[in-house]
């Protein structure tokens, strides 16, 4: 771990370690550097090169592709959020590890690899295939730089087309209207939950970090600044996710019924009632996480006997039915967050054509 201290007009950096070799303590320090981020820019790099050379599986520069993508989550997994950290454990040691595992870094041909990449696309979606070559090719390129391999020879690979149909993660206007009418039947804050991303757009983290004080009973709009999920509160997905969005007379009469809902459950309930400011929380006040809203989605669906469709097919629905109503890809993209109008274009223009 390193320290550092200013000795006259410029800042040093200590580092402690231990010698795997004797097994004693060591020290290297230097100094001389203008700033202290300087100080600690350099230091964070001696670290990770004493971390790398003292490591006894990296320092013999031959090792399998299970230790490396293991070593790659301990060296690197801190620096990218917990949840993406999660998901990227899950498909090494569900997909990539019991089938690729076993071979040395250095010698997995790309010719396997590739038998690899179609043995997975016979299991998971198209898009499911490319995060999980993604991630392989991530830590790849960075035993490369480390130069424990020559080169990435996994770049560029082929990932073949869903065999199936595509599936519709949207619901159609008739669906929509069946849609509500079930939700009408469930609990208040199930249907409340429907309505809201369906009139709105908003992705489900977006509704998780809905705090009363972003919404404007007044001036009828709904801020975005923050998502939310089980791991905890983050910034939205991008920076054009802040924004504030209008919303109708229907949905603002749903909001204070709501409202009125959870005030009346506070009295009820009493010291029982979880007091907390999020808009979407349960009859006790608690506020709900993704798995919650998933499931209130998927039961509804289930309900109303409709396809299977996700929290966000909601939001796919909802700019679907903006574009074929007239709104400018423009508006839509803008109501979205999207960071780019490309985006908007790619996902949901060939779906209004159909």
């Amino acid at each position: 771990m390193a320290s550092f201290r200013k000795r006259g007009n410029t800042w040093e950096y200590r580092i402690r370690f231990t010698d795997p070799e004797t097994g004693k303590r060591k020290e290297k320090v230097k100094a001389g550097y203008k700033t202290k981020k300087e100080a600690q820019i350099v230091a964070a790099q001696i670290e990770q090169e004493i971390f790398l050379g003292n490591n006894p599986i990296l320092k013999k520069k031959e090792f399998s592709v299970k230790d490396w993508l293991e070593e790659w989550l301990k060296i690197y997994g801190g620096m990218c959020h917990k949840s993406t950290l999660i998901a990227r454990k899950n498909y090494i040691n569900k997909a990539i590890i019991p089938k690729i595992g076993f071979y040395q870094l250095n010698q997995l041909k790309r010719v396997e690899y590739q038998k690899f990449i179609n043995q997975l696309s016979e299991r998971y979606a198209k898009k499911t295939v490319q995060t999980i070559h993604s991630i392989f090719c991530t830590a790849i390129n960075k035993a490369v730089e480390l130069e424990y391999i020559q080169f990435n020879k996994f770049q560029k690979i082929q990932i073949p087309k869903d065999n199936n149909i595509e599936k519709r993660n949207y619901l159609t206007r008739d669906e929509v209207s069946i849609f509500l009418e079930t939700s009408r039947s469930c609990p208040k804050h199930h249907f409340f939950i429907a309505s809201l991303l369906l009139r709105t757009g908003i992705r489900k983290g977006e509704l998780l970090g809905l705090l009363w004080e972003d919404i404007n009973l007044e001036e009828k709009t709904i801020s975005i600044t923050k998502s939310r999920s089980n791991y905890g509160i983050k910034e939205p997905k991008t920076p054009s996710s802040y924004r504030t969005i209008s919303i109708d007379n229907t949905l603002l009469e749903e909001i204070r019924d709501y409202q009125k809902w959870q005030d009346k459950n506070k009295v009820k309930y009493g010291i029982n009632y979880v007091n907390s400011n999020y808009v979407i929380t349960t009859w006790n006040g608690t506020p709900m996480g993704t798995f919650g809203i998933n499931k209130v989605i998927s039961t509804i669906v289930d309900k109303a006997n409709l396809p299977k469709i996700s929290p966000h097919g909601l939001r796919h629905t909802h700019a679907i039915m903006m574009l074929e109503s007239g709104n400018d890809i423009k508006i839509v993209s803008d109501r979205l967050g999207h960071s780019s109008l490309n985006i908007t274009t790619d996902v949901y223009l060939h779906i209004t054509k159909k």
